[in-house]
């Protein structure tokens, strides 16, 4: 077979639009002309390709094989073209990055103000997520990389680890654990814990620590921002789990740090990034330079 990649690339709108009427717009071509295309790509394949059905098309067998390797050939020549590109003028572009609030804060900065030092063509747009969401967001393109705390993995989203963030707890200073150097999760159990909201990746681990335990967690306060849950604690309101690099900096008179002793306390925050999807020149380099960065 012969395949022309202006009819291949009709083909994949129509299949994915569902119909040859709603692929005429984005595919600056009238209706009939993409009929005429598609009865000539049926022709040479010698099979049908589409299905016709009262509210538009769906592929045959065979058409869905042409829209997968059609869709793969159009990808890897769209990331010739990011590649040459960068021989022809340099580095630039937009990255999006969805990343969760601990490395927006903590990990990111630093490595973001050497790569753009770098790369001043490029410019990077940080969106702060969720970890759960992130994952999701990567596999559907929404985001081309994606930083996030331990969630469960997306299939076809690659991953590295990215960096090790170790969590403590911090309790006021007049309170019963504040002598100590360690403690077990388990202990902390029957203290009233002020926690991250709802979905953060600190509370969802924390949970799931504790139904392992067949426990629960008292719960005194729901906040946003570490800042929120140093302030809280130091006011005895609670006791709080906390990434340890939250701590760096800050007024620690009035609170005491304890380390946790259990494994899922070593978060190891993972870097995501889609195989599946072409991506330009400028999120590769940065993905190569996060991950040569990572700490």
């Amino acid at each position: 077979m012969r395949f022309d990649l202006d009819t291949l690339k009709l083909f994949v709108l129509v299949v994915e639009h569902g119909s040859i009427s709603a692929a005429s717009e984005p595919g600056h071509i009238v209706t009939s002309a993409i009929s005429r295309r598609l009865s000539d790509l049926e022709e040479e394949a010698g099979v049908p390709l589409l299905r016709r059905r009262s509210r538009g098309v769906e592929p045959t067998a065979a058409g869905l094989s042409i829209y997968q390797h059609a869709k793969s050939i159009l990808g890897q020549l769209r990331q010739i073209d990011c590649d040459i590109s960068e021989h022809r003028s340099g580095i630039k572009g937009n990255v999006r990055i969805w990343v969760n609030m601990t490395a927006l804060c903590y990990y990111l900065p630093a490595q973001l103000h050497a790569f753009m030092a770098e790369y001043p063509d490029v410019s990077i747009e940080l969106v702060e997520k969720l970890s759960d969401a992130i994952p999701h967001a990567v596999k559907a393109g929404e985001a081309d990389l994606g930083i996030c705390a331990p969630t469960d993995s997306v299939a076809g989203v690659s991953e590295a680890i990215y960096v090790t963030d170790p969590l403590v707890l911090i309790v006021p200073r007049d309170h019963k654990f504040a002598s100590r150097k360690r403690i077990r999760f388990e202990d902390t159990l029957d203290e009233k814990h002020i926690m991250m909201q709802s979905g953060a990746s600190i509370h969802t681990m924390s949970q799931m620590a504790a139904r392992a335990l067949k426990r629960k967690i008292h719960l005194s306060v729901l906040v946003t921002s570490f800042d929120a849950i140093r302030n809280m604690v130091s006011e005895g309101l609670g006791i709080a789990v906390i990434p340890e690099l939250a701590l760096k900096g800050v007024d620690a008179t009035r609170y005491s740090v304890v380390r946790l002793t259990d494994k899922w306390c070593l978060r190891k925050f993972k870097i995501l990034w889609n195989d599946q999807l072409p991506q330009s020149p400028a999120a590769m380099r940065l993905l190569r330079h996060l991950r040569n960065d990572a700490l």
